[in-house]
């Protein structure tokens, strides 16, 4: 969670744990993520805090908790790093490092003419985030630009997975349709069983994005969005904004079947590495 993200309104509290709270950077349906001090190290971190009408409900408590194991399990430079996980009088709560930077959405905003060769990077830092967590067994299921901070140093990071599912678990979201919608894959707007390739189609999706400014399925209102997602192609990107090799590496991993796109992470970022190579340095 970004230091730079806008002050929300959040419920009152003054501390958990062993960190006070300053202010709620962020309020989702399963929490809130405050702004802390954390006297113990003399820092700045992000706490996320379970909803106080969700403390009480066991399967959102072990997806909370799940969604610690995760993060604590994954360490890699486009991965948020969790630092701590507790409960303090029947709240539970994970202590996150504070990112310093701007949501995806707000850089691309911010830098309007960045160049191919970073637009490709970021693409690329996104894959080898998604790569590390599909070998530890996670798949994302909510890639979006939401999801993912580029701190001043040009990194990005992915956070929030939340949404995440370990390929042994069974807890299966109450059998709802997990995900955002723009940015989901087909199978998972069919409320299929998914796996790494849905990610590696979402996080394409962002890629469109990150070149284009603009979302690939893009309509007047959600019905639409989805109707685009399952039928409809992408619209053609120039060559401005992508040239053609990049654009097919693109187009192949938002294939609507998941097997006809990119079977892993690895195999993606192998053409992308030869694109940038070829784009980039010819």
């Amino acid at each position: 969670m970004s230091s730079s993200s806008a002050r929300t309104s959040g419920p009152t509290a003054t501390a958990i744990g062993r960190y006070r709270l300053r202010a709620c950077l962020a309020s989702g349906a399963t929490g809130h993520v405050y702004l802390a001090d954390d006297p113990a190290t003399g820092t700045q971190v992000a706490v996320k805090v379970l909803a106080a009408d969700l403390q009480d409900e066991p399967e959102t408590r072990q997806r909370f908790y799940r969604e610690a194991r995760i993060l604590t399990e994954l360490t890699h430079p486009n991965i948020v790093r969790v630092l701590d996980i507790g409960e303090d009088q029947g709240r539970p709560f994970i202590a996150m490092e504070l990112l310093d930077g701007l949501g995806l959405a707000d850089h691309l905003r911010a830098h309007p003419d960045l160049p191919l060769a970073r637009r490709i990077d970021l693409i690329q830092q996104l894959y080898a985030g998604l790569e590390a967590a599909h070998a530890q067994g996670t798949v994302h299921r909510d890639v979006k630009p939401a999801n993912m901070i580029v701190q001043a140093d040009g990194r990005l990071k992915i956070f929030d997975f939340g949404l995440a599912r370990l390929h042994e678990s069974t807890l299966t979201a109450n059998g709802a349709v997990v995900g955002s919608p723009g940015y989901m894959s087909p199978e998972q707007v069919e409320g299929r069983r998914v796996d790494q390739r849905s990610d590696i189609f979402s996080a394409a999706a962002v890629g469109y994005l990150i070149l284009s400014g603009r979302a690939p399925f893009d309509a007047r209102n959600l019905p639409l969005v989805l109707d685009a997602v399952l039928n409809a192609p992408p619209a053609a990107l120039s060559n401005a904004e992508a040239p053609e090799p990049l654009a097919h590496v693109l187009f192949k991993a938002l294939e609507k079947l998941p097997e006809a796109r990119y079977q892993s992470c690895a195999e993606l970022l192998a053409d992308l590495q030869r694109v940038h190579n070829t784009v980039v340095h010819s």
